[in-house]
């Protein structure tokens, strides 16, 4: 996987197997303190493997991390909790020192909320290869999507020249038609409104 590839899979298999295990109100943390964090651990997994951090160990990596977090007294994660206990030096060493026998207990509380290895990179593989996934929002549409804004001529130019609403976009929230935007999407892009709709249902 390439450098942003990996920084986005690694954040979202640690943030699904939170809400799923520990807190379901989780938002993973922005900024560059989050992205130095980040970038260092997948480059000691890296290091470590000699290899590229695959997405096989970038997802043991995530249980191993958050079943630690599910050790901790409940409000740990939403008072105390910073970025580099699940992403820093100690994370590495706890993942190095992993064994068998931490496998198999790791193993035991995943079965516990219905989770297993293969399911994890199962969802995330499918969610990657998803045709449509690309177009879940499109950036690129957001200067026509601010042309004549709100106005009826406006919606016209985006039934006609975008994919529509997506909850992702900025302009969409903002737009007085989103609530027609929003039914035409569902009319012209069935399978498109699914995934936006349940793509950003996991992420807020």
């Amino acid at each position: 996987m390439e450098k942003e590839e990996s920084s986005k899979f690694i954040q979202q298999v640690f943030s699904d197997l939170v809400k799923q295990t520990v807190l379901p109100g989780f938002k993973f943390p922005g900024g560059a303190v989050s992205d130095r964090n980040l970038e260092a651990s997948l480059t000691a997994l890296k290091e470590k493997n000699r290899s590229e951090a695959g997405r096989n160990r970038i997802v043991d990596f995530c249980i191993c991390q958050v079943f630690a977090l599910s050790e901790f007294e409940k409000n740990y994660l939403s008072t105390k909790w910073k970025i580099s206990h699940s992403f820093g030096k100690r994370a590495l060493e706890r993942f190095a020192a992993s064994t068998p026998r931490s496998r198999y207990y790791e193993d035991q509380w995943l079965f516990k909320h219905g989770l297993s290895r293969e399911k994890i990179l199962e969802k995330n593989r499918s969610r990657k290869q998803h045709p449509l996934f690309k177009f879940i929002y499109p950036e690129y549409e957001e200067v026509t999507k601010k042309r004549m804004q709100g106005k009826e001529v406006g919606f016209y130019v985006c039934l006609v020249s975008t994919l529509l609403w997506t909850p992702f976009s900025p302009t969409c929230t903002r737009c007085l038609n989103v609530e027609k935007c929003k039914a035409a999407t569902q009319r012209k892009y069935g399978e498109l409104y699914r995934i936006r709709i349940e793509e950003y249902n996991k992420k807020h």
